[in-house]
């Protein structure tokens, strides 16, 4: 006759439940209340010492510090002198006083004593007591009220430390018996594990003691078969990859000829720049000629290999994007902690605008290259000590980056030119005086990568700087 294991675990799991939960509560119902007076008449103690060590006939306003910062862990006080003056009460003066000292003044010694409650917690601990200055006696009336946040919080420690004390000495024997019940698991992961390694000689037992197990077993044999009758499959796709590594090699040779192809005909404008260059050392004459040609040969070298890169990024795009869902805020706050720096180093001020609910659908590897290329670009245009601005947003149908840097304008003629690819303004340096490159190729990668997500660029001269800025679909955040 079989069992089932589910039954036998959750009575296991009630008989543990019940040993520990109701050990818990047998020890905290018996022990705690006693623990929490113990704390409570130390406490109450201390406070009358301190009392004492004031001076009641002119309480000053540290000296109500000191009684507030009781009063914030239900401690109250009642102080009246000896003409039953009030001093200090934490509630009503007249009232309170009358309640608490007058009508009791048969309880009241030199000789305070803290009153217990015998393991009560609903009801509170008192002291009453006279104090002596100055020649008068003041009578002091302490009470700590045990239904109060406090005392919830103390007995939610206790219990836990309790709880802890009787889980281990349960647990240990019920880690023997969950071995014992266990062994028919062990034997099914040894199984399972022959069978990651391509053994599939050894079968499950199918008629144990565990009805689960025994379900367990015979999907574990169907899938051994399964697996067994499809090795030949297997071994057919492999083929089949072998055959596609082939075609990608060849795809490979072909782009690499393509490049030689090219290479080769660069050496044509290099050998006539090589040319002119040797004329220029002979004569002066017609120098403004030669410089012309060698300013046209190196354009067509720029254009040849500019068409190359241009083709190899693209295709290198094409069959890399790997899509999923990104939080845009979680990206750039990750991107910009990368820069902090550099920032440093170059003494800019980076702020961040970044809003919630920013997400979109894309290659996390591409975006990041695209706002990369932006601030990368804010770097090299900004001054020592100036300002850049990372902002993210959400609009109605799609999330808007931008980076804002402080520093000179792009020229209108320019505009239109600065997303080709390795265009470079020709009235500036090829290094700044920062030392930053201006190769150009970084805003054609953010063309293309915006681009292939459906998204929109652009930048725009803004007061004291430059706006680059791209959008992106974007998704809700329960999508």
């Amino acid at each position: 006759m079989t069992n089932r294991l589910s039954t036998k675990m959750l009575f296991l799991h009630c008989l543990f439940a019940i040993f520990v939960l109701g050990g818990s509560v047998l020890l905290c119902s018996v022990f705690m209340p006693v623990y929490y007076e113990r704390l409570e008449e130390r406490k109450i103690m201390q406070a009358y010492s301190d009392i004492g060590e004031l001076d009641l006939s002119a309480l000053e306003e540290r000296d109500y510090a000191l009684l507030l910062s009781y009063e914030d862990e239900n401690i109250s006080f009642y102080i009246a002198d000896e003409d039953m003056t009030p001093i200090y009460s934490t509630a009503d003066s007249e009232s309170a006083i009358h309640r608490n000292i007058i009508m009791k003044l048969e309880k009241f010694s030199y000789d305070p004593e803290v009153v217990s409650n015998n393991g009560k917690l609903v009801e509170s601990v008192k002291l009453r007591g006279i104090l002596t200055q100055d020649g008068r006696d003041y009578y002091v009336a302490i009470k700590d009220f045990a239904a109060g946040e406090r005392s919830i919080t103390i007995v939610e420690k206790f219990y836990v430390v309790v709880f802890l004390l009787v889980l281990l000495p349960i647990s240990i024997p019920m880690l023997f018996l969950l071995r014992h019940f266990f062994k028919p698991v062990d034997k099914l992961v040894r199984i399972s594990a022959q069978m990651a390694k391509g053994n599939y000689e050894e079968k499950a037992q199918e008629d144990g003691i565990y009805a689960e197990l025994n379900q367990l077993a015979k999907s574990i044999n169907q899938m051994s078969k399964q697996l067994l009758s499809q090795t030949e499959q297997m071994e057919e796709g492999r083929k089949q990859l072998l055959n596609q590594n082939v075609r990608q090699e060849r795809m490979e040779k072909l782009r690499k000829d393509m490049i030689a192809n090219i290479s080769h005909e660069l050496k044509t404008p290099l050998a006539v720049i090589s040319n002119q260059v040797e004329m220029l050392q002979y004569t002066k004459d017609d120098s403004e000629y030669y410089i012309a040609s060698i300013q046209e040969e190196v354009v067509k070298m720029s254009d040849m290999v500019s068409r190359i890169l241009d083709s190899s990024v693209m295709e290198h795009q094409m069959e890399n994007m790997v899509q999923k869902r990104l939080d845009m805020k979680e990206v750039i706050e990750y991107i910009a902690m990368k820069y902090e720096g550099l920032a440093k180093k170059k003494k800019l001020h980076i702020e961040t605008f970044l809003s919630e609910d920013c997400f979109v659908y894309g290659d996390r590897e591409y975006i990041e290259q695209a706002v990369n290329n932006y601030i990368m670009n804010a770097f090299e245009h900004t001054d020592f000590g100036g300002n850049i601005r990372i902002t993210l947003k959400r609009q109605e149908t799609s999330i808007r980056v931008s980076v804002y840097n402080e520093g000179r304008q792009i020229p209108k003629e320019e505009l239109g030119h600065i997303w080709s690819s390795y265009y470079r303004n020709r009235t500036e340096p090829k290094y700044e005086r920062n030392g930053f490159s201006h190769a150009g190729l970084g805003l054609y990668i953010v063309q293309n990568a915006v681009t292939m997500h459906g998204g929109a660029y652009g930048v725009e001269n803004v007061s004291a700087g430059v706006e680059f800025w791209f959008t992106l679909p974007c998704l809700k955040s329960d999508d």
